[in-house]
């Protein structure tokens, strides 16, 4: 049979092999010229890293206490992975379809159920490759993240086909919050859910909303969705976050163990339950949260060495407050130090911070000859990075050797860095920035640390520098902090692992968002 209407490719992911083999019978018979098989979700995000696939059809289920099909569409995302232009199928039970309708970012395309039928799939697949074909243009702007080309197609395209309308709006509403404009985003979806009360445009209200700062309006929308019972993760996510932003830790972190009870082995949702734990100081379900976390994002997009620091230093704070068994303590950690250095193997930065949390954790159990050891490792490495790299760790490395013999030659080091000068680089316009600040020309200091951030500081010290600045601002009288600044704040402060931050880090942080938050609520 001749392959002419739906690729010639086609990923099967299912753990039970007697179901693989019916599919693979069908979609041989339907002209697939190569016909792959995964059976777990890392296997079959590993197929799609080495070639993009025109077809995926994917079970829901992919066994107990494992990912299951529905991640494999939003790590896919997550990784760019020609996500738009493909054909993705989750293969459910008819009766639970409907639970899966919520995720603006990652939804499958369409839903098939068992028993299979050979004509419904044909069917089915016909359909949808029609319409792919039509949105062609759209959706690989999309996936090469030409956002403003991506909407041009949508509005021609819109008009040429009505019955796509509602198909090509999600795609405008995609191309609208990535390319960060939030109030065109949040009047397309405010229409589509007044007109047709699509989950997905509730979903995509809800985070315009946020990134507006309009918290109430994005609890609102949001909470409709979860009371909904749907299973979207960026419903829980941006819930729990404008929860959160709004002064209610509690009530976010409550609405994230019920998320993580949907979907517990969603790394993302995981990671999410252990930064607000720790920001709580919950140290028993931050500690579960990133065990799991390190569990199910092993050799996925979302595996970072930000979590096994999460851990670690979460369960140096529970012993702190409980004085546990020292040599369960120091096995762990020393077991998940192990690993991020093996796992992350090549990575200076990685060791180093290691040699941190390890000097740390020693001087906790009262191993202070031990600590200074780690401590001494840690300079000697610091002293091989390069010079934006040692301002990139300047703080965790202060903070480190504060009190400690190890202070001497950390201020050395800075020493010789204050005489440098790099007109290009980064770290000259954060050393600007502070300028500004002690000047009191908040504005202008504001200007250069988001210059210093978007020049690729990947720096916590600038984000934190950044938000503050931005927040003090806007808590003066007749501030004219703009919409865009007040997102870009925090949306920063959302890339940061809270749980992986310097003890004085995290006080900062909590100040900050603190400060948000009464902002906010006198707003």
């Amino acid at each position: 049979m001749p392959n002419s209407r739906f690729g010639k490719s086609v990923l099967i992911i299912d753990y039970k092999l007697e179901e693989l083999s019916r599919l693979r019978s069908i979609v041989s018979g339907l002209g697939f010229e190569q016909v792959e098989a995964a059976s777990s979700v890392n296997m079959a995000v590993s197929y799609l890293r080495e070639q993009a696939f025109d077809v995926v059809l994917v079970a829901y289920d992919l066994g107990k206490a494992e990912k299951n099909g529905l991640q494999v569409v939003q790590e896919a995302f997550a990784e760019k992975l020609n996500v738009f232009q493909t054909l993705f199928l989750l293969i459910i039970d008819s009766a639970y379809s409907s639970l899966l309708v919520g995720s603006l970012e990652s939804a499958p395309d369409a839903y098939i159920s068992r028993p299979y039928d050979r004509a419904k799939i044909q069917n089915l697949l016909e359909k949808l490759q029609r319409i792919k074909k039509a949105v062609l243009r759209v959706e690989e702007s999309m996936d090469n993240a030409q956002w403003s080309r991506a909407l041009e197609y949508c509005a021609r395209l819109i008009d040429i086909y009505p019955g796509l309308k509602v198909y090509l709006e999600r795609l405008q509403g995609l191309c609208l919050l990535e390319s960060g404009s939030y109030q065109e985003a949040e009047v397309l979806f405010g229409r589509i859910v007044t007109s047709r009360k699509q989950v997905w445009a509730q979903v995509g209200q809800g985070m315009a909303f946020y990134y507006l700062g309009r918290h109430k309006e994005a609890i609102n929308i949001l909470q409709q969705v979860v009371d909904q019972q749907h299973i979207s993760v960026e419903a829980f996510s941006w819930l729990a976050r404008s929860l959160h932003v709004s002064g209610d830790l509690t009530q976010s972190i409550v609405l994230m163990r019920k998320a993580v009870l949907l979907q517990p082995y969603v790394p993302q949702l995981q990671s999410e339950m252990g930064n607000l734990a720790a920001s709580a100081e919950d140290w028993p379900l931050a500690i579960d949260a990133f065990r799991d976390v390190l569990k199910y994002s092993r050799y996925s997009v979302f595996q970072e060495p930000d979590h096994y620091f999460s851990l670690v230093r979460c369960l140096i704070a529970q012993y702190q407050v409980k004085n546990g068994n020292k040599e369960e303590l120091e096995l762990e950690a020393l077991r998940v130090m192990e690993s991020v250095i093996r796992d992350f193997v090549g990575d200076i930065t990685v060791k180093f911070r290691a040699h941190l949390v390890l000097a740390e954790l020693r001087s906790v159990l009262d191993f202070e000859v031990m600590a200074e050891a780690e401590l001494t490792q840690a300079v000697g490495l610091y002293e091989q990075f390069s010079a934006e790299d040692q301002w990139r760790w300047m703080d965790w490395m202060a903070d480190a050797a504060d009190g400690k013999p190890s202070m001497e030659t950390v201020k050395s080091i800075k020493g010789k860095l204050l005489q440098e000068v790099n007109a290009e680089s980064w770290v000259e316009l954060m050393r600007a920035g502070l300028q500004h600040y002690k000047k009191g020309d908040l504005e202008r200091a504001a200007e250069l640390f988001f210059q210093a951030d978007n020049a690729d500081a990947d720096c916590v010290s600038v984000i934190l520098n950044f938000a503050q600045v931005i927040i003090e601002r806007k808590s003066l009288a007749g501030n004219n902090v703009s919409q865009q600044q007040w997102a870009a704040c925090l949306a920063r402060l959302n890339r940061l692992h809270f749980g992986a931050l310097s003890v004085k880090q995290q006080k900062r942080y909590k100040t900050l968002m603190q400060r948000y938050s009464a902002i906010y609520t006198r707003s």
